[in-house]
Formats: C-alpha cells, structure tokens, sequence
C-alpha cells in the first residue's frame, strides 16, 4: 500500500511538473478585438513567437476594465488593448503593479458621420464618456474649429463643460454605443479599436471625416506586470511585435485608421 501511495504522489508531480513547463512555453496575452487580438493573431507574430519556442495564447476581452484586472491577478502574461493616459489611470485608482513594455500601434481619434455637413452649426456630436479620453476628443473638435474652448476639471460625463460658437450640443456616452450615433445619421468621435469592431476598415475609412494627425495620437502598449518587464516572455513578446511584417501587416490591414508606431520602452 505505501509503495502505491508513493507511485501515485511521484506519477502527481510528474504531470504537475509537466503543467507547468506547458505553462512556461505559453505566453497568455489579453487583447480586445480589433485591431489588438487581430495583430497578435497575425502569421508575423505567431511564427515568430513559435521560432522562438513558444505559443501565443490570446485572450479577447469585450470591455476596458478585465484586461487589467486579470493581469494583475496573473491570469495574463501580458495585455494589449489600451494607452498609456488610461493605464496611469487605472494604476492610480486600483493600485495595479502594471507597466508598459513597449508602444505598437496608434489609432487616430476620429469624427465620423455618413456625410461631412456644409456646417457643424447647431449639429449634436457624441463623444466617449470616459475621463482618460474625453479631453483627447475635445482637443480634436477645439482643432477642427467645432469648439472654442472646453475644461475636463471635475469631468462629470452628464454635465460637460466646452464653449462652441456654432452651437453645437456634445453628448458624452459610452465608446461601445458611439457607432449607433453615426449609423442613425449623426456624428461621433470614435476611438478607432471602437470603430473597427463596429464596423470594418472600408466602412471606418467611408465614414471618417476628419481626425487627428499621427503625430500626436496615444499609442497603444504591451502591458505586463513590472517584475514581468524583462522576463523571457516578454522579452518574446516585444521582438514580435518589433517586425518589419507586423508594420507591413498593419498598414494593409488598417488603412488611416491604424498607425504603426514601435518603441521598446524597457530601455
């Protein structure tokens, strides 16, 4: 009897050995969608996560708040969804150990309709309510010369504060009903992960009107913890995303609406 005890708790710690080597050559990202889960799940970043012994693990969240959370609790490697104006966020009101690894991509804040009006004079616009991209919304519109001024102090989404000589009403709502705005014949400023997901790269180029410059769009970031920085998979991760294909990928893909932009920040 003991000699089968002794089999049975030695044949256990071979498979829960065996687990966690399976484990370790798993690299579990979270991504939402579009175009986040879609690049991770690109040939260019498969094989080359592969070639390096590896398998890449993707996760598709529908929301902004489990990506993190499920990170922090180690349920992820590694995130890909947001920015870095929303992480700080988040690390400031939820005490995540949350870093970024490397910038991969921008998406061009946008102001999307299915005709660009003669006037913006007395048009609603909807934009997001949430507070880490109101203001970016707001300085789009200040420079498409819709609003004159605007103040994020305080932000409460019901009641937002902006000056517009033409008249025109701003009506924060939540990102995922942004798309429904456009579709029944008004405007909307729409993140492009958000306009991608409702639509289609044809679609989201048919309807934009104007947006901004590349230059000073909010990349999106690798997320992982901070003891994770330069880890292994991490380390997998970045030159992944770091390829000439991946770029090439992006800019076939996406059109305008997704920009290319590598920068490894563990330096």
């Amino acid at each position: 009897m003991k000699k089968l005890l002794a089999f049975v708790l030695v044949f256990v710690g071979l498979l829960v050995l065996v687990g966690c080597k399976q484990s370790d050559n798993v690299i579990v990202v979270g991504a939402t969608p579009s175009p986040h889960a879609e690049i991770l799940n690109s040939t260019a970043v498969k094989n080359y996560v592969e070639s390096k012994g590896y398998k890449l693990d993707v996760k598709v969240y529908q929301d902004y708040v489990t990506p993190n959370k499920a990170l922090n609790d180690g349920g992820l490697d590694a995130n890909y969804f947001q920015h870095i104006p929303y992480l700080n966020e988040e690390v400031s009101e939820k005490g995540y150990d949350i870093v970024a690894a490397c910038y991969v991509h921008n998406e061009p804040l946008n102001l999307y309709g299915k005709t660009k009006p003669e006037s913006y004079d007395g048009l609603t616009i909807a934009i997001i309510n949430d507070s880490s991209n109101v203001e970016r919304a707001y300085k789009l519109l200040v420079a498409l010369g819709i609003l004159d001024s605007y103040s994020v102090e305080n932000f409460d989404a019901k009641n937002p504060v902006y000056q517009s000589s033409k008249n025109v009403t701003i009506k924060c709502i939540d990102a995922g009903l942004l798309n429904k705005e456009v579709e029944d014949g008004g405007y909307a400023v729409i993140p492009g992960n958000y306009a991608l997901t409702a639509w289609n790269t044809a679609k989201a180029t048919e309807y934009r009107i104007a947006g901004e410059s590349s230059d000073v769009a909010y990349p999106n970031i690798i997320a992982c913890k901070t003891v994770d920085l330069k880890s292994d998979k991490i380390n997998v991760l970045v030159e992944a995303l770091a390829q000439k294909e991946v770029q090439d990928f992006i800019a076939e893909t996406y059109g305008p609406t997704v920009n290319y932009q590598f920068e490894d920040l563990r330096k």
